[in-house]
């Protein structure tokens, strides 16, 4: 048996108030949209086009993902790709992506926005609301040991090709 998956968040739509929502964190993402449940108990599919943002929330948190200041006050600490996004609306997100790009699924991006604490860990953007991306920098490294396998260098004179010498 496994355990419960329900997600709760913040669904934000261009031109619509914040509204509060629960995911399957397993197949929210779907073809067609994205597949919530308000707090109605009402189950809908929401079309990627309509939707801002999905902040992955506690109960009860505050629907300012935009109200607050929505860049980083320093460079990020936590490691991966620190990038800013530009919506349709010209809103402007800051966030950290995930170093490998496999991570990142087809419909958009979670990243992790600035001052995210213990009420807003994470942010899925779709594709069809960001106008323009900007990388801004890289931080820490990808994996430590996949920088120690790339630094080392078989020098085994037997393996070397000889058509230099």
């Amino acid at each position: 048996m496994s355990s419960s998956t329900a997600k709760h968040l913040i669904l934000y739509r261009f031109d619509r108030q914040p509204v509060e929502a629960l995911v399957h964190a397993d197949a929210y993402l779907l073809a067609a949209g994205i597949e919530v449940m308000l707090r109605d108990g009402n189950l809908q599919i929401i079309d990627y086009k309509s939707v801002k943002a999905l902040c992955f929330a506690a109960d009860g948190a505050p629907a300012d993902l935009f109200t607050t200041p929505t860049s980083f006050e320093r460079r990020p600490k936590t490691p991966g790709l620190w990038v800013s996004f530009r919506l349709r609306d010209d809103a402007v997100l800051e966030g950290v992506l995930p170093h490998n790009m496999l991570e990142w699924p087809e419909q958009g991006y979670f990243l992790t926005p600035p001052r995210a604490n213990s009420y807003r860990q994470r942010v899925f953007l779709p594709r069809q609301a960001v106008r323009e991306t900007a990388l801004l920098g890289l931080v820490g490294k990808a994996s430590s040991l996949e920088s120690k396998a790339a630094r080392r260098v078989d020098l085994d004179p037997g393996r070397q090709l000889s058509m230099f010498d």
